[in-house]
């Protein structure tokens, strides 16, 4: 049996997903500060009607979904709150660490976004699916990936 690695409670593979996701939402936020500030804000089509790149700031939580402040700083804190502390309670295997590191960074990433003016900076239009970002797929793929691991996992009825 492998020993499993951690840092605190925390799995290496966990910690450096989440430093990894948050380093990259801060240089693309940079790359979009830069894009933004040079003019060039025009949508980027690169699957015509289907796939888009355009600028767009979200006040809202998941799926655009606005909630009253102070609530919506209050869920968000207490999802992610959450989230950790199962994470930390777990004892997770190299698969389900990547999961939460994806969701942890994600939720991290889009909170220092969310810092400065109260908005998150959302640029990936799929289809008529509502504007993300990086850090929003990230908590999805993850979020996923534990459903599939819980589903995998539930004992089967003979």
């Amino acid at each position: 049996m492998t020993e499993r690695r951690v840092i605190g409670r925390f799995s290496c593979y966990t910690l450096i997903i989440i430093l990894f996701l948050v380093s990259l939402s801060a240089l693309t936020l940079s790359l979009l500060v830069t894009w933004a500030a040079s003019g060039i804000v025009k949508p980027v089509t690169l699957i015509p009607g289907f796939f888009i790149l355009k600028l767009s700031q979200n006040p809202g939580i998941a799926f655009s979904i606005s909630i009253p402040s102070p609530w919506e700083e209050l869920l968000i804190l207490s999802a992610l709150t959450a989230v950790c502390v199962y994470a930390v309670a777990s004892k997770p295997d190299r698969f389900v660490s990547v999961a939460f590191g994806l969701i942890i960074g994600g939720a991290i990433a889009n909170l220092i976004d969310r810092l400065p003016d109260g908005l998150v900076t959302d640029y990936v239009s799929v289809g008529t699916f509502p504007v993300f970002n990086a850090a929003d797929s990230c908590i999805t793929i993850g979020a996923v990936v534990l459903l599939l691991e819980a589903w995998l996992k539930r004992p089967r009825k003979a």
